[in-house]
């Protein structure tokens, strides 16, 4: 009787460990992934929740690539953190300037809303 509580409960606990190392927080998976996939990623978001020509995601990509790739740059220079969160924000802003040129009146807002939406939805 005992054995078979035993083995019970190893086969359990098996696959608990086995159900936390298959998954990725949010953080490790945006970190596993290049820069290109990244800014693929984003964009094609996007393209799904903005409607975006062809003309306009290979701009967007290419804007969300640029900021990406700098933002990664600053993980690697000797700097305090509030520095590099100022340092990430300046390039955020920078990043949606460069979006408004390229997006239409209405997609900018609409951007604008989805983006305070998941910021709203990551505090909760």
């Amino acid at each position: 009787m005992k054995t078979i509580k035993l083995i019970i409960a190893s086969i359990i606990v098996s696959f608990g460990v086995n159900a936390q190392t298959g998954k990725m927080t949010k953080l490790e998976s945006s970190k596993a992934k290049t820069p290109e996939e990244r800014a693929k990623v984003q964009t094609d978001r996007m393209k799904s929740e903005l409607t975006l020509t062809n003309d306009q995601y290979e701009k967007a990509y290419q804007i969300n690539l640029g900021i990406i790739q700098k933002n990664k740059g600053l993980q690697e220079q000797k700097m305090t953190a509030e520095e590099r969160r100022n340092a990430v924000k300046q390039n955020n802003e920078a990043r949606m300037s460069m979006l408004k040129d390229v997006l239409t009146a209405d997609q900018y807002t609409k951007l604008q809303e989805k983006l305070k939406e998941r910021k709203s939805a990551e505090k909760e």
